[in-house]
């Protein structure tokens, strides 16, 4: 699998995407979101795992087969926005994020989905 295409997946905003524009019922708002931060995540993107970790002040770094890049995360309404250097070649990728048991589920217009947990945290 490309590279490009774990990015352009990955983080949808947190891993990349964009939503509609309109927040639907399940959609965490954005005190919900930022309190994720700082954590180490696994996402899966297509089938693959990939690692990341971000911090409270914004910053992400990440991992996926033996690759590694730096990027951002912030919030714009209730939508997170992650841009990757590399991954996402400097582009923002944002969406709203729903809670689905232990994983957080974004999808974009598109439909390609992001699954994304924390790790850091004891997993129910």
């Amino acid at each position: 699998m490309a590279l490009h295409s774990i990015s352009a997946a990955v983080l949808i905003g947190a891993a990349a995407l964009t939503l509609s524009s309109g927040a639907d019922a399940g959609s965490l708002g954005k005190g919900e979101v930022t309190k994720l931060f700082p954590g180490q995540f696994e996402a899966q993107v297509k089938g693959y795992r990939v690692s990341f970790a971000g911090t409270r002040g914004g910053t992400l770094s990440g991992r996926a087969y033996g690759q590694q890049d730096k990027g951002r995360w912030y919030m714009q309404g209730t939508a997170l926005c992650v841009v990757w250097t590399k991954w996402t070649k400097g582009k923002a990728h944002c969406g709203e994020i729903q809670r689905q048991g232990g994983w957080y589920v974004a999808m974009n217009g598109n439909g390609e989905v992001l699954k994304f947990r924390r790790t850091d945290l004891a997993q129910n």
